[in-house]
């Protein structure tokens, strides 16, 4: 019997709220979701958790899943009663954060520039 490791999946999301959403309640929704949908079994074989970051702002979290749940970790991000956007996913967090960082760059500025529209 060969023992292989274990493959991941890292899921970056954005929730656009203006007083940013406090990192645990929103796990904890998300953790009542997947359960009501899958299942507990299913839910504890995800091996689902948050990861904590310092370098982005507070309204982006970083969800780590084992690759088998990738599916229905998506499937129950998007049950969610709230709004969010699905920035990234891969399987290493160096690639994540690139591409976090990324969004972050383009989507500040075109906030800036929706929020003051020049009118010339």
């Amino acid at each position: 019997m060969t023992l292989t490791k274990k493959k991941f999946r890292y899921i970056t999301i954005y929730v656009p709220y203006d007083p940013p959403l406090d990192p645990g309640k929103f796990f904890d929704e998300f953790s009542r979701r997947y359960t009501e949908v899958f299942g507990a079994i299913e839910y504890f074989n995800s091996l689902s958790r948050l990861i904590k970051t310092k370098d982005f702002n507070n309204n982006i979290f970083i969800l780590k899943c084992n690759l088998d749940s990738l599916s229905s970790t998506l499937i129950s991000l998007y049950l969610l009663h709230q709004e969010l956007i699905i920035v990234s996913i891969s399987g290493t967090l160096k690639q994540v954060k690139k591409n976090t960082n990324l969004f972050n760059k383009n989507f500040a500025g075109s906030q800036l520039l929706i929020k003051n529209p020049s009118f010339e």
